[in-house]
């Protein structure tokens, strides 16, 4: 099964009375690693904060090496989210904002734009799936993530995506939920 058919499902799942626990924090700081297939490796830093009860405030910092000629590859987001409940425990999300790639000499900065779902599937299990359009890349990325609660402040995720133009990419990561 295609990575779009993925995604497909795992939205009308989330869209779907199927959740049944309390609601996501968004306001986190989190950690983790990414494998972008054949083109870098690197770790991302990862911070939320809400304003109100609908609007928060994302930054994302990705430091990487290109898998060739260990190439610098540095990405900064900055950006302004709005959620909304669908049902008890699944909330649309859209995101846009700031983003900026330094890879080598390539210095470029423009916006991004997010839309998805974000729902806990059980009381210690949350799902999300997102598409996201880069400006700067001029390319849309569908990914998938996956993350289990130990507790209401603490959780590990995991996601997969493709972007049409880098490609799978893969992650890890630990969140704080404050």
């Amino acid at each position: 099964m295609s990575l779009k058919k993925v995604f497909i499902a795992t939205s009308i799942a989330l869209s779907s009375s199927l959740a049944m626990a309390n609601g996501v924090s968004y306001d986190y700081v989190q950690g983790g690693i990414q494998d972008y297939d054949d083109q870098f490796d690197g770790v991302e830093f990862e911070g939320a904060m809400s304003f109100n009860q609908n609007w928060y405030g994302k930054a994302e910092i990705m430091k990487a090496e290109t898998n060739v000629g260990d190439t610098d590859v540095d990405r900064i987001r900055l950006n302004v989210g709005f959620h909304t409940p669908i049902n008890n425990s699944v909330d649309f999300v859209a995101e846009a904002g700031f983003e900026d790639y330094e890879i080598g000499g390539f210095d470029d900065s423009g916006f991004n734009a997010l839309a998805g779902f974000r729902g806990m599937a059980s009381q210690n299990f949350e799902l999300g799936g997102y598409a996201q359009y880069s400006d700067v890349l001029e390319s849309t990325d569908l990914t998938i993530e996956g993350r289990y609660h130990f507790n209401r402040n603490m959780s590990v995720g995991v996601e997969i995506g493709n972007d049409d133009e880098l490609d799978n990419h893969y992650g890890a990561n630990f969140r704080y939920s404050f």
